[in-house]
């Protein structure tokens, strides 16, 4: 049997599929329409489609791909539709630059590395997760220890122990640690 041969996705497949992408596309849908309500709905009509068409793919990434890139076409669709310009202000919308190859990657790759990041701290010990999380919303050190009722070099060590865990997990990603 040939590598690139097409294989029927099961129905275990789909799920699985959904669970893992459908939160990012809908982040990714969400840069080009601004409405989450919208984008959820964009993103369950690109996988109803494959569903319904049964789309198969030699592998994760090519139907990942042809995913972000269904999601984006129908995102400019809609930004597109008379229904969205007549019942909506989409001037503020510079349509000429959310269309480009650019912006679709760029777009990708924030949601990608999010979705990694939010993976690997998802990994962490819960003490060490929650520091993190709280350090990511501009807490300081002194506002985490109150908060968790820890001491300041609590806080201070749990960060340590999560960084060195993050860039373990994320390697070259993210040279923000």
């Amino acid at each position: 049997m040939s590598k690139n041969k097409l294989h029927p996705m099961s129905t275990e497949g789909y799920k699985s599929l959904f669970d893992t992408l459908y939160p990012s596309l809908c982040l990714f849908a969400n840069k080009y329409l601004n409405d989450i309500d919208t984008s959820e709905d964009m993103v369950q009509e690109v996988f109803i489609k494959v569903w319904e068409q049964k789309i198969q793919s030699p592998n994760f990434y090519a139907i990942k791909s042809y995913l972000y890139t269904a999601v984006k076409n129908r995102c400019l669709n809609y930004l597109k539709s008379k229904y969205h310009k007549s019942f909506l202000q989409s001037s503020a919308i510079d349509f000429d630059h959310i269309a480009t190859e650019e912006f679709f990657h760029a777009q990708i790759t924030i949601i990608d590395t999010f979705s990694q990041l939010e993976m690997a701290i998802k990994k962490l010990p819960k003490k060490c997760e929650r520091v993190i999380r709280l350090s990511l919303k501009d807490y300081t050190n002194k506002e985490i220890a109150q908060e968790m009722s820890i001491s300041k070099n609590t806080v201070k060590s749990q960060k340590r122990i999560a960084y060195e865990k993050l860039r373990h997990s994320l390697g070259s990603l993210l040279n923000i640690f």
